[in-house]
């Protein structure tokens, strides 16, 4: 059964994920009359889905699969270009119409590039604390 406060949870998450500490989070709820029980389990929550979303936003794979999609796109881009110059095919298009799909997709190849990957290797005092986590 969901409480009234579990359904918190993604407005918590996104005031995290802003910069907001859990101390503030904590002192916000005590705010509101929450219990030390009920506030410690719902910063655990909150804890798990920042790492799960920060999991998310960091796979290798989601880059890689972007990048493929920029580089398909440009070449059905170029593709495109090479009839449109050669006269075979949308004639009556406007130019910048017919490379927008070659430009689009060398955006999305560059920015695939940009996006974070996950690291072999933690990065140094950011796994300790995870590790002791004495509610897993």
């Amino acid at each position: 059964m969901i409480t009234p406060h579990e359904n918190r949870i993604p407005e918590l998450v996104r005031q995290k994920l802003e910069g907001h500490s859990y101390g503030q989070i904590r002192e916000e709820l005590q705010g509101e009359g929450m219990s030390e029980e009920e506030i410690r389990l719902l910063i655990r929550q909150v804890d798990e889905q920042v790492l799960m979303e920060e999991e998310e936003g960091s796979r290798p794979d989601r880059a890689r699969k972007l990048y493929i999609g920029g580089l398909a796109l440009a070449i059905a881009g170029l593709l495109l270009a090479l009839a449109f110059n050669a006269g075979w095919a949308l004639k009556q298009l406007p130019a910048m119409l017919v490379y927008a799909p070659f430009l689009l997709g060398i955006l999305v190849m560059l920015i695939s590039k940009r996006l974070p990957r996950k690291k072999d290797k933690p990065e140094a005092g950011s796994g300790a604390i995870r590790r002791q986590r004495p509610y897993k």
